[in-house]
């Protein structure tokens, strides 16, 4: 069975980790223990192994050291995200995993779970949480761009009633045009109008291509800002439909 100091040689490394990326790790060493090892299922059995084993790296401090409270923490987040839970046959810090620990079994897992609660379905337009959503998650970040501006340039073309010789900025322009655009909204004052129109082409003239980002190969925080916006604008395009 891998250690953790086997998964992650350099302490420093670990005193230093994110505790949801050191988590995963920590989870994959637990569900690797072989029944000799299932003192290590104690919290602080667990966190002291770990201090021992990195107690050659000039690094360690002690038994009540930066390793050792990495772990703690790592070890904690676990148990806040239901991954692992106290045993209920035992008294103490002694734990099991849970279905869902098994399910995710380590720092892949671990990252997936992370990843998916960065962008929760809740969030997003129904439209993008079959199409969007599941790219995002496989870290296609770009493609994901894609498909959210596409599905919003989607929507403004049937809300509006426009056909097909309309693409891009051209179809928001029209759509939103605040003299007579279908979807502009003619009680609002006229600046307004021009602001709304200003903002959808933007954001088609800007994301919905992958060589229109700043730089292809976005990462999974500039992919959820852009995908969030073509949201919020596919809901407003939604709510300007006509009946």
């Amino acid at each position: 069975m891998p250690t953790l100091r086997q998964l992650i040689p350099d302490a420093a490394a670990v005193a230093v980790m994110d505790p949801a990326d050191l988590a995963g790790f920590v989870l994959e060493a637990l569900l690797t223990l072989d029944a000799s090892d299932r003192g290590n299922w104690n919290r602080r059995n667990f966190c002291a192994q770990a201090s021992r084993d990195y107690s050659d790296d000039v690094y360690h401090n002690g038994p009540d050291g930066l390793v050792s409270e990495a772990c703690a923490v790592a070890w904690s987040w676990l148990e806040a995200n239901w991954l692992i839970c106290r045993h209920p046959e035992q008294d103490n810090d002694w734990y099991i995993p849970t279905k869902r620990g098994k399910e995710l079994r380590g720092r892949a897992g671990v990252r997936r779970l992370v990843e998916a609660a960065q962008l929760p379905d809740h969030f997003l337009h129904d439209a993008f949480v079959a199409d969007v959503r599941p790219l995002f998650l496989q870290s296609r970040c770009d493609l994901a761009v894609f498909e959210a501006f596409h599905r919003l340039e989607i929507g403004i073309r049937d809300a509006a009633s426009l056909g097909n010789d309309l693409i891009g900025t051209k179809l928001a322009a029209r759509a939103f045009n605040p003299d007579d655009g279908p979807l502009t909204d003619a009680a609002t004052e006229g600046g307004v109008r021009q602001a709304l129109m200003n903002l959808m082409c933007g954001a088609l003239g800007s994301y919905k291509n992958p060589q229109s980002h700043r730089h292809v190969g976005l990462d999974a925080q500039e992919a959820r800002e852009m995908i969030l916006m073509a949201s919020h604008l596919l809901k407003i395009v939604d709510a300007r439909r006509r009946k």
